[in-house]
């Protein structure tokens, strides 16, 4: 593991920073095929948002580049945060090839996103979120709205194939604009694989069920042990591979 605070090599974060106090960040994860970032712009674009959304003035474009471009390595994933307190950390881990499009265990359960912190911004308040996976006995949770309209993951953006069509919730403030979810989009445009932006109500039934990460890229789900896994998502993820092999000129592990 490679780890940075602002820009050197094992500095440390101050106790009281708001970061640790108060669980005021916001981050990004992205990950590199080869020596490549996968869209290191498009992350830099939502990570940029999220610090303006919730009022925090980080470090310029050009060294939040430099700092990625700094820990890069082949395969690994690359996480950078931006504190409450004006530091930013920066992370480099080597990617786990047994994690990505593995099958997820889920549950899903209500959840209402504070109009305070909305799910727009990538940030790392997340202990609640933890402790309903630890709870459930799962790997993620589904966020369903009180009507029982699908959301996201708690990590992930989701997927759900019906009728022939991949369906994925609107980015309509409430969900994380994935990065891997553009490039989906991307894959099933040039594949000819039907996606688009869909209400959806898992009550209203479902053939197929997946998450979207960047660690994960496409994985079906355990939702109520049954298994979410059929061949318009596992087409779908060959077709996103196809788009980083072009983009990166390596495959995924």
């Amino acid at each position: 593991m490679r780890l940075r605070v602002d820009g050197i090599d094992g500095a440390m974060l101050p106790a009281d920073d708001p970061a640790i106090t108060r669980g005021v960040s916001v981050f990004e994860t992205m990950r590199s095929y080869g020596q490549t970032v996968f869209r290191l712009e498009q992350h830099l674009d939502r990570f940029v948002a999220s610090a303006k959304s919730i009022g925090l003035a980080g470090p310029s474009r050009k060294w939040l580049a430099d700092e990625v471009a700094e820990v890069c390595a082949a395969d690994v994933y690359i996480r950078i945060t931006l504190t409450g307190g004006g530091h930013l950390i920066t992370q480099a881990h080597p990617i786990d090839a047994s994690k990505v499009g593995r099958a997820v265990p889920v549950a899903l359960v209500d959840y209402t996103p504070s109009k305070w912190l909305p799910g727009s911004v990538k940030h790392s308040s997340r202990a609640g979120w933890v402790m309903a996976a630890r709870g459930l006995g799962v790997e993620e949770v589904l966020f369903q709205d009180q009507s029982g309209v699908l959301l996201e993951a708690n990590r992930s953006n989701v997927l759900v194939v019906r009728d022939g069509i991949v369906l994925t919730p609107p980015t309509d403030g409430r969900i994380l604009a994935g990065i891997t979810r553009s490039a989906l989009f991307d894959a099933a445009g040039r594949e000819g694989i039907r996606m688009q932006e869909s209400t959806i109500r898992l009550a209203d039934g479902y053939d197929e069920l997946y998450l979207s990460s960047t660690l994960k890229e496409v994985a079906p789900v355990e939702l109520d042990g049954i298994s979410g896994a059929g061949p318009i998502g596992e087409a779908l993820h060959r077709a996103f591979q196809s788009v980083v092999c072009d983009e990166t000129g390596e495959r995924r592990l």
